[in-house]
Protein backbone atom coordinates (compact mmCIF):
# COMPACT_ATOMS: atom_id res chain seq x y z
CA UNK A 1 0.00 0.00 0.00
CA UNK A 2 1.42 3.52 -1.23
CA UNK A 3 2.38 5.97 1.66
CA UNK A 4 0.39 8.75 1.97
CA UNK A 5 2.68 11.99 1.10
CA UNK A 6 1.97 14.97 3.49
CA UNK A 7 0.56 17.76 2.20
CA UNK A 8 3.64 21.01 1.28
CA UNK A 9 1.16 23.41 3.26
CA UNK A 10 0.79 21.10 6.40
CA UNK A 11 4.65 20.39 6.04
CA UNK A 12 5.38 24.27 5.90
CA UNK A 13 2.37 24.78 9.05
CA UNK A 14 4.03 22.22 11.36
CA UNK A 15 6.99 23.13 10.35
CA UNK A 16 7.23 26.49 12.15
CA UNK A 17 4.89 25.46 14.85
CA UNK A 18 8.31 22.54 15.83
CA UNK A 19 10.48 25.08 15.65
CA UNK A 20 7.96 28.22 17.84
CA UNK A 21 8.00 25.05 20.17
CA UNK A 22 11.37 24.02 20.69
CA UNK A 23 12.11 27.74 21.27
CA UNK A 24 9.96 27.95 23.43
CA UNK A 25 11.05 25.38 25.90
CA UNK A 26 14.94 26.59 25.66
CA UNK A 27 13.69 30.25 26.39
CA UNK A 28 12.11 28.71 29.20
CA UNK A 29 14.88 26.72 30.81
CA UNK A 30 16.66 28.10 34.02
CA UNK A 31 19.72 29.32 32.36
CA UNK A 32 17.96 31.01 29.74
CA UNK A 33 16.88 33.83 32.21
CA UNK A 34 17.93 35.35 34.81
CA UNK A 35 14.90 35.30 36.89
CA UNK A 36 12.51 33.10 35.02
CA UNK A 37 9.98 33.96 32.58
CA UNK A 38 6.66 32.91 32.17
CA UNK A 39 5.38 30.02 30.02
CA UNK A 40 3.25 32.51 27.84
CA UNK A 41 6.11 35.15 27.80
CA UNK A 42 8.69 32.56 26.15
CA UNK A 43 6.23 31.45 23.80
CA UNK A 44 6.00 35.22 22.91
CA UNK A 45 8.95 35.93 22.37
CA UNK A 46 9.41 32.14 20.58
CA UNK A 47 6.87 33.05 18.29
CA UNK A 48 7.76 36.47 17.69
CA UNK A 49 11.24 35.17 17.19
CA UNK A 50 10.35 32.70 14.43
CA UNK A 51 7.75 34.92 12.54
CA UNK A 52 10.72 37.45 13.13
CA UNK A 53 8.41 40.32 14.35
CA UNK A 54 10.19 41.76 17.04
CA UNK A 55 7.23 42.46 19.53
CA UNK A 56 8.38 41.40 23.12
CA UNK A 57 6.43 41.26 26.75
CA UNK A 58 9.68 41.12 27.87
CA UNK A 59 13.14 42.86 28.11
CA UNK A 60 15.60 40.98 26.47
CA UNK A 61 18.55 42.51 27.65
CA UNK A 62 17.57 42.62 31.25
CA UNK A 63 15.35 39.14 31.37
CA UNK A 64 17.70 36.69 28.93
CA UNK A 65 21.12 35.41 29.78
CA UNK A 66 23.97 34.74 27.03
CA UNK A 67 22.11 31.77 26.21
CA UNK A 68 18.30 32.56 25.45
CA UNK A 69 19.69 35.70 23.59
CA UNK A 70 21.92 33.22 21.26
CA UNK A 71 18.69 31.54 21.23
CA UNK A 72 16.77 34.73 20.20
CA UNK A 73 19.22 34.97 17.56
CA UNK A 74 19.24 31.25 16.19
CA UNK A 75 15.44 31.68 16.28
CA UNK A 76 15.43 35.00 14.34
CA UNK A 77 17.69 33.58 11.84
CA UNK A 78 15.68 30.28 11.31
CA UNK A 79 12.67 32.48 10.88
CA UNK A 80 14.23 34.42 8.20
CA UNK A 81 15.88 31.63 6.07
CA UNK A 82 12.91 29.97 6.61
CA UNK A 83 13.43 26.18 8.20
CA UNK A 84 12.49 25.01 4.62
CA UNK A 85 15.26 27.00 2.84
CA UNK A 86 17.65 25.74 5.83
CA UNK A 87 16.74 22.01 5.60
CA UNK A 88 16.73 22.01 2.02
CA UNK A 89 20.18 23.61 2.26
CA UNK A 90 21.46 20.72 4.06
CA UNK A 91 20.21 18.33 2.17
CA UNK A 92 21.92 19.40 -0.83
CA UNK A 93 25.24 20.09 1.73
CA UNK A 94 25.12 16.48 1.97
CA UNK A 95 24.39 15.66 -1.33
CA UNK A 96 20.60 14.42 -1.08
CA UNK A 97 17.85 15.08 -3.33
CA UNK A 98 15.17 16.73 -2.65
CA UNK A 99 12.25 14.40 -4.76
CA UNK A 100 8.74 15.91 -5.96
CA UNK A 101 7.37 16.24 -2.93
CA UNK A 102 10.37 18.44 -1.55
CA UNK A 103 10.46 20.53 -4.91
CA UNK A 104 6.71 20.72 -4.39
CA UNK A 105 7.23 22.13 -0.96
CA UNK A 106 10.24 24.85 -1.86
CA UNK A 107 7.87 25.99 -4.49
CA UNK A 108 5.23 26.12 -2.47
CA UNK A 109 7.40 27.95 0.40
CA UNK A 110 9.13 29.95 -2.22
CA UNK A 111 6.44 30.64 -4.38
CA UNK A 112 7.98 29.77 -7.45
CA UNK A 113 7.50 27.86 -10.59
CA UNK A 114 8.63 24.53 -11.10
CA UNK A 115 11.35 25.70 -13.42
CA UNK A 116 13.73 27.02 -10.50
CA UNK A 117 17.02 25.63 -9.94
CA UNK A 118 15.72 25.28 -5.79
CA UNK A 119 19.82 24.11 -5.33
CA UNK A 120 21.19 27.12 -6.67
CA UNK A 121 18.79 29.44 -5.56
CA UNK A 122 18.96 27.83 -1.52
CA UNK A 123 22.98 28.20 -1.87
CA UNK A 124 22.54 32.02 -3.15
CA UNK A 125 20.03 32.93 -0.48
CA UNK A 126 22.53 31.84 2.41
CA UNK A 127 25.37 33.13 0.89
CA UNK A 128 23.25 36.53 0.25
CA UNK A 129 22.35 36.50 4.17
CA UNK A 130 25.75 35.55 5.26
CA UNK A 131 27.28 38.73 3.51
CA UNK A 132 24.61 40.90 4.26
CA UNK A 133 25.17 40.42 7.66
CA UNK A 134 28.70 40.08 8.08
CA UNK A 135 29.18 43.26 6.66
CA UNK A 136 26.70 44.97 8.82
CA UNK A 137 28.45 43.53 11.67
CA UNK A 138 31.47 45.30 10.93
CA UNK A 139 29.40 48.80 10.32
CA UNK A 140 27.85 47.85 13.39
CA UNK A 141 31.53 47.63 15.15
CA UNK A 142 31.94 50.89 13.78
CA UNK A 143 28.84 52.65 14.59
CA UNK A 144 28.82 51.38 18.42
CA UNK A 145 32.54 51.34 19.24
CA UNK A 146 31.83 54.76 21.61
CA UNK A 147 28.69 52.86 23.36
CA UNK A 148 30.40 49.33 24.12
CA UNK A 149 33.59 47.54 24.32
CA UNK A 150 35.27 44.44 23.70
CA UNK A 151 32.88 41.38 24.19
CA UNK A 152 29.70 43.27 24.40
CA UNK A 153 30.22 45.23 21.31
CA UNK A 154 30.93 42.01 19.29
CA UNK A 155 27.52 40.32 20.14
CA UNK A 156 25.39 43.37 19.92
CA UNK A 157 26.47 44.17 16.51
CA UNK A 158 25.91 40.64 15.73
CA UNK A 159 22.76 40.58 17.21
CA UNK A 160 21.23 43.65 15.47
CA UNK A 161 22.94 42.96 12.25
CA UNK A 162 21.29 39.51 12.20
CA UNK A 163 17.68 40.82 13.54
CA UNK A 164 17.92 43.85 11.22
CA UNK A 165 18.83 41.67 7.71
CA UNK A 166 15.86 39.59 8.98
CA UNK A 167 13.57 42.59 9.56
CA UNK A 168 13.43 41.27 12.89
CA UNK A 169 13.34 44.50 15.01
CA UNK A 170 14.44 42.42 18.58
CA UNK A 171 17.06 44.27 20.21
CA UNK A 172 19.41 44.05 23.17
CA UNK A 173 19.59 47.99 23.41
CA UNK A 174 17.19 47.59 26.14
CA UNK A 175 14.90 50.35 24.99
CA UNK A 176 14.96 50.07 21.63
CA UNK A 177 16.93 52.43 19.10
CA UNK A 178 15.24 55.68 21.07
CA UNK A 179 19.08 56.44 22.56
CA UNK A 180 20.58 55.72 19.21
CA UNK A 181 18.48 58.66 17.01
CA UNK A 182 21.85 60.76 16.56
CA UNK A 183 23.97 57.93 15.39
CA UNK A 184 23.77 58.54 11.78
CA UNK A 185 25.65 55.06 10.50
CA UNK A 186 24.04 52.94 13.04
CA UNK A 187 20.48 54.68 11.67
CA UNK A 188 21.70 54.28 7.61
CA UNK A 189 23.22 50.74 8.47
CA UNK A 190 19.91 49.35 10.09
CA UNK A 191 17.96 51.06 7.52
CA UNK A 192 19.83 48.97 4.09
CA UNK A 193 20.12 45.89 6.06
CA UNK A 194 16.50 46.03 6.21
CA UNK A 195 15.64 47.33 2.87
CA UNK A 196 17.50 44.64 1.40
CA UNK A 197 16.59 42.00 3.32
CA UNK A 198 12.68 42.96 2.12
CA UNK A 199 13.52 43.30 -1.37
CA UNK A 200 13.10 38.90 -1.06
CA UNK A 201 16.06 36.54 -2.56
CA UNK A 202 14.13 36.27 -5.98
CA UNK A 203 14.91 39.89 -6.67
CA UNK A 204 18.52 40.00 -5.41
CA UNK A 205 19.48 36.62 -6.99
CA UNK A 206 17.89 38.45 -10.31
CA UNK A 207 19.92 41.50 -9.89
CA UNK A 208 22.85 39.70 -9.40
CA UNK A 209 22.51 37.52 -12.25
CA UNK A 210 20.41 39.53 -15.10
CA UNK A 211 21.96 42.89 -14.37
CA UNK A 212 20.03 45.03 -16.53
CA UNK A 213 16.60 46.11 -16.63
CA UNK A 214 15.44 44.24 -19.56
CA UNK A 215 16.26 40.94 -18.29
CA UNK A 216 14.87 41.08 -15.13
CA UNK A 217 11.74 39.05 -14.20
CA UNK A 218 8.29 41.57 -14.11
CA UNK A 219 8.35 40.15 -10.38
CA UNK A 220 11.94 41.93 -9.85
CA UNK A 221 10.77 45.00 -11.99
CA UNK A 222 7.33 45.35 -9.69
CA UNK A 223 9.58 45.67 -6.37
CA UNK A 224 11.93 47.15 -7.79
CA UNK A 225 9.47 50.28 -8.36
CA UNK A 226 6.48 49.65 -5.69
CA UNK A 227 9.80 49.72 -2.90
CA UNK A 228 11.56 53.31 -3.41
CA UNK A 229 7.74 54.41 -4.19
CA UNK A 230 6.68 53.50 -0.73
CA UNK A 231 9.19 54.06 0.94
CA UNK A 232 9.37 57.93 -0.57
CA UNK A 233 5.92 58.42 0.11
CA UNK A 234 6.20 57.02 3.59
CA UNK A 235 8.91 59.30 4.58
CA UNK A 236 7.07 62.38 3.59
CA UNK A 237 3.69 61.40 5.00
CA UNK A 238 5.40 60.75 8.39
CA UNK A 239 7.14 64.21 8.53
CA UNK A 240 4.41 65.86 7.50
CA UNK A 241 2.04 64.53 9.71
CA UNK A 242 4.51 64.78 12.87
CA UNK A 243 5.67 68.61 11.83
CA UNK A 244 5.32 70.76 14.81
CA UNK A 245 4.77 67.50 17.25
CA UNK A 246 7.20 69.15 20.31
CA UNK A 247 6.62 65.57 21.81
CA UNK A 248 8.34 63.91 18.94
CA UNK A 249 10.82 66.21 17.08
CA UNK A 250 10.37 64.38 13.93
CA UNK A 251 13.21 65.05 11.45
CA UNK A 252 13.65 63.95 7.87
CA UNK A 253 16.35 61.44 8.61
CA UNK A 254 13.77 59.95 11.64
CA UNK A 255 10.84 59.83 8.77
CA UNK A 256 13.15 57.89 6.20
CA UNK A 257 14.04 55.62 9.02
CA UNK A 258 10.96 54.95 10.61
CA UNK A 259 9.39 54.65 7.04
CA UNK A 260 11.77 52.27 6.31
CA UNK A 261 10.88 50.27 9.71
CA UNK A 262 7.32 50.41 8.73
CA UNK A 263 8.62 47.26 6.00
CA UNK A 264 8.25 45.10 8.72
CA UNK A 265 11.35 45.90 11.48
CA UNK A 266 10.48 46.97 14.56
CA UNK A 267 13.62 49.15 15.54
CA UNK A 268 12.58 52.59 16.33
CA UNK A 269 13.83 55.87 17.32
CA UNK A 270 10.32 57.61 18.38
CA UNK A 271 8.11 56.73 21.03
CA UNK A 272 5.12 55.91 19.13
CA UNK A 273 2.41 56.51 21.87
CA UNK A 274 3.49 60.16 21.75
CA UNK A 275 2.49 60.16 17.68
CA UNK A 276 -0.34 61.99 16.17
CA UNK A 277 -3.29 59.46 15.06
CA UNK A 278 -2.74 60.43 11.20
CA UNK A 279 1.53 59.45 11.78
CA UNK A 280 -0.36 56.11 13.57
CA UNK A 281 -2.43 55.41 10.35
CA UNK A 282 0.45 55.66 8.20
CA UNK A 283 2.16 53.32 9.46
CA UNK A 284 -0.51 51.06 9.53
CA UNK A 285 -0.86 51.52 6.23
CA UNK A 286 2.96 51.17 5.45
CA UNK A 287 3.08 47.57 7.78
CA UNK A 288 -0.08 46.20 6.17
CA UNK A 289 1.44 46.31 2.70
CA UNK A 290 4.78 45.25 4.03
CA UNK A 291 7.75 44.20 2.05
CA UNK A 292 8.57 42.04 -1.27
CA UNK A 293 7.83 38.05 -1.51
CA UNK A 294 10.09 35.70 -0.39
CA UNK A 295 11.99 37.73 1.88
CA UNK A 296 12.86 38.11 5.45
CA UNK A 297 10.14 40.85 5.72
CA UNK A 298 6.35 40.32 6.36
CA UNK A 299 3.03 42.18 5.52
CA UNK A 300 0.63 41.24 2.49
CA UNK A 301 3.72 41.92 0.37
CA UNK A 302 4.17 44.93 -1.92
CA UNK A 303 3.27 43.03 -4.96
CA UNK A 304 0.22 42.10 -3.53
CA UNK A 305 -0.76 45.70 -2.91
CA UNK A 306 0.97 46.52 -6.78
CA UNK A 307 -1.34 43.54 -8.04
CA UNK A 308 -4.82 44.52 -6.43
CA UNK A 309 -4.05 48.24 -7.10
CA UNK A 310 -3.46 47.35 -11.09
CA UNK A 311 -6.50 44.93 -10.79
CA UNK A 312 -8.43 47.74 -9.25
CA UNK A 313 -7.20 50.59 -12.01
CA UNK A 314 -8.04 47.70 -15.04
CA UNK A 315 -11.43 47.22 -13.65
CA UNK A 316 -12.52 50.57 -13.78
CA UNK A 317 -11.01 51.66 -16.81
CA UNK A 318 -12.97 47.64 -18.26
CA UNK A 319 -9.87 46.54 -19.83
CA UNK A 320 -7.17 43.34 -18.78
CA UNK A 321 -4.60 44.27 -15.91
CA UNK A 322 -1.62 44.64 -18.10
CA UNK A 323 2.08 44.98 -15.99
CA UNK A 324 5.25 45.81 -17.84
CA UNK A 325 3.21 44.43 -21.44
CA UNK A 326 2.33 41.18 -19.74
CA UNK A 327 -1.15 40.15 -18.53
CA UNK A 328 -1.42 39.11 -15.15
CA UNK A 329 -3.32 36.09 -14.82
CA UNK A 330 -6.76 36.13 -13.34
CA UNK A 331 -5.49 33.40 -10.81
CA UNK A 332 -3.27 35.92 -9.17
CA UNK A 333 -5.68 38.80 -9.39
CA UNK A 334 -7.82 36.51 -7.61
CA UNK A 335 -5.29 35.70 -4.77
CA UNK A 336 -4.19 39.31 -4.80
CA UNK A 337 -7.95 39.77 -4.09
CA UNK A 338 -8.29 37.20 -1.58
CA UNK A 339 -4.85 38.06 0.82
CA UNK A 340 -5.49 41.54 1.11
CA UNK A 341 -9.33 41.28 2.12
CA UNK A 342 -8.76 38.27 4.10
CA UNK A 343 -5.52 40.12 6.34
CA UNK A 344 -8.32 43.13 6.77
CA UNK A 345 -10.88 41.17 7.96
CA UNK A 346 -8.78 39.58 10.42
CA UNK A 347 -6.96 42.34 11.72
CA UNK A 348 -10.17 43.64 12.71
CA UNK A 349 -11.51 40.23 14.48
CA UNK A 350 -8.43 40.58 16.50
CA UNK A 351 -8.04 44.05 17.37
CA UNK A 352 -11.75 43.69 18.34
CA UNK A 353 -10.95 40.28 20.44
CA UNK A 354 -7.87 42.38 22.01
CA UNK A 355 -10.49 45.58 23.12
CA UNK A 356 -12.86 42.87 24.65
CA UNK A 357 -9.64 41.38 26.88
CA UNK A 358 -8.14 45.06 27.46
CA UNK A 359 -10.87 47.35 27.40
CA UNK A 360 -8.57 49.76 29.04
CA UNK A 361 -5.96 50.19 26.66
CA UNK A 362 -6.47 52.88 23.48
CA UNK A 363 -8.08 51.13 20.29
CA UNK A 364 -6.06 52.55 18.35
CA UNK A 365 -2.70 51.22 20.29
CA UNK A 366 -4.53 48.13 20.12
CA UNK A 367 -5.18 48.09 16.23
CA UNK A 368 -1.24 49.52 15.11
CA UNK A 369 -0.32 46.51 17.77
CA UNK A 370 -2.62 44.01 15.56
CA UNK A 371 -1.52 45.53 12.08
CA UNK A 372 2.52 44.76 13.86
CA UNK A 373 1.84 41.21 14.63
CA UNK A 374 0.04 40.55 12.18
CA UNK A 375 2.46 41.88 9.29
CA UNK A 376 5.26 40.80 11.44
CA UNK A 377 7.17 44.52 11.67
CA UNK A 378 7.19 44.90 15.87
CA UNK A 379 6.53 48.16 15.96
CA UNK A 380 5.02 49.14 19.37
CA UNK A 381 3.31 51.84 20.82
CA UNK A 382 4.24 50.01 24.42
CA UNK A 383 1.64 48.42 25.34
CA UNK A 384 3.02 44.64 24.66
CA UNK A 385 4.16 44.20 28.44
CA UNK A 386 0.37 45.42 29.58
CA UNK A 387 -1.31 43.27 27.74
CA UNK A 388 -3.58 40.82 29.29
CA UNK A 389 -2.88 36.85 28.31
CA UNK A 390 -5.59 36.60 25.85
CA UNK A 391 -4.22 39.42 24.06
CA UNK A 392 -1.06 38.13 23.68
CA UNK A 393 -2.07 34.93 22.61
CA UNK A 394 -4.07 36.60 20.01
CA UNK A 395 -1.18 38.53 19.09
CA UNK A 396 0.55 34.72 19.07
CA UNK A 397 -1.40 33.38 16.47
CA UNK A 398 -1.56 36.45 14.32
CA UNK A 399 2.10 36.99 13.98
CA UNK A 400 1.88 33.00 12.76
CA UNK A 401 -0.69 33.26 10.25
CA UNK A 402 0.94 36.38 9.06
CA UNK A 403 4.41 34.50 8.62
CA UNK A 404 3.32 31.50 6.99
CA UNK A 405 0.05 33.38 5.12
CA UNK A 406 -3.32 32.91 4.91
CA UNK A 407 -3.29 31.34 1.96
CA UNK A 408 -0.80 28.44 2.95
CA UNK A 409 -2.92 28.26 6.40
CA UNK A 410 -6.24 27.58 4.38
CA UNK A 411 -4.52 25.22 1.61
CA UNK A 412 -3.78 22.66 4.50
CA UNK A 413 -6.99 21.68 4.26
CA UNK A 414 -6.88 20.57 0.48
CA UNK A 415 -7.90 16.97 0.09
CA UNK A 416 -5.94 17.20 -3.77
CA UNK A 417 -3.41 19.03 -3.23
CA UNK A 418 -1.03 17.02 -5.98
CA UNK A 419 -3.44 16.39 -8.39
CA UNK A 420 -4.82 19.48 -10.62
CA UNK A 421 -8.18 20.75 -10.89
CA UNK A 422 -11.07 18.60 -12.23
CA UNK A 423 -11.58 20.41 -15.66
CA UNK A 424 -14.47 18.01 -16.89
CA UNK A 425 -17.37 19.27 -14.48
CA UNK A 426 -19.17 22.90 -15.48
CA UNK A 427 -21.67 24.61 -14.09
CA UNK A 428 -24.13 27.23 -15.18
CA UNK A 429 -23.13 30.59 -13.88
CA UNK A 430 -24.90 32.60 -11.94
CA UNK A 431 -26.21 36.27 -12.09
CA UNK A 432 -25.52 37.95 -8.68
CA UNK A 433 -26.53 41.82 -8.49
CA UNK A 434 -23.28 43.48 -6.72
CA UNK A 435 -23.19 46.85 -4.96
Amino acid sequence: MPRKKLSPYLVILLGFLGVIAAGTVLLILPFSTREGISFVDALFLSTSSVCITGLATVNLSETLTGFGQAVVCLLIQVGGLGFVTIGMTVIALLGGKAGLSGKRLISETLGSSGKLDYKRFLFRAVLITLVMETLGFCINLIALRNNYTGGKLVWISLFHAVSAFNNSGLDLFGNGMLSYGDNVLLLLNTAVLTIVGGLGFIVIIDILSAKRWRKFSVHTKVVLVITPILLAFGTLLLWLTELGNPKTDMNFLHAFFMSAMARTCGFATQDLSQWRNASLCVLNILMFIGAGPVSTGGGIKCTTFFVFLAGLLALLRGKPTVVFHREISRETLTYAMFVTVVAMLYAVLTATCMSVCDSGLSLTFIFTETISALANVGLSTGITPMLSTGSKLLLCLAMYLGRIGFMTALLVFKRRWNRGQDESVRYVQADIVIG
